[in-house]
């Protein structure tokens, strides 16, 4: 029961990886211009590889036969895609409304995951707080630095 219990959890992390991988590639398939595809091709290349890993040990870990565990990351690995080309298909022949609420839903699921779930789980021991202080304010300080290195990248452009 205990295999098939982590096998189970590893279908659902599958899934929740999959609707986050499809939200971000939509992100990138909505970009306008160079310094939003290069904003977000960077935080997606900085992120992406920890994903596939905690994915592919989850699966490992469930005791999950080989072929069927590259079945199930044969569909993760689609994902990115499909959210590229639905992002792309909405930035191409919808209105600009539907471009703009898409990147809002988009935007405001990964705040409101970081806001819930990722940043008050880090914070629930008291071990290591003045690490992961610094790391959530360097986080925060790259984020802005990149987003003014690819305005002035823009700005330069025109």
């Amino acid at each position: 029961s205990g295999g098939l219990n982590t096998g189970r959890s590893a279908v659902i992390l599958l899934g929740a990886l999959a609707v986050h991988s499809i939200l971000e590639m939509t992100a990138l398939g909505l970009a306008n211009t160079f310094g939003d595809t290069a904003l977000l091709s960077v935080s997606i290349a900085l992120h992406q590889p920890a994903e596939s890993i905690a994915l592919l040990v989850a699966f490992l870990k469930s005791g999950m036969p080989k072929d069927q565990i590259a079945k199930y990351l044969s569909v993760f690995s689609a994902m990115g895609p499909i959210g590229v080309a639905i992002g792309m298909g909405v930035n191409e022949f919808a209105a600009p409304i539907v471009d703009s609420i898409m990147l809002a839903t988009v935007a405001g699921t990964f705040i409101y995951v970081g806001a819930t779930e990722v940043i008050p789980e880090e914070w629930e021991g008291q071990e290591h707080k003045y690490k992961k202080f610094f790391a959530l304010i360097s986080g925060i300080v790259s984020v802005f630095c990149i987003t003014q290195y690819t305005m002035n990248l823009e700005a330069q452009t025109r």
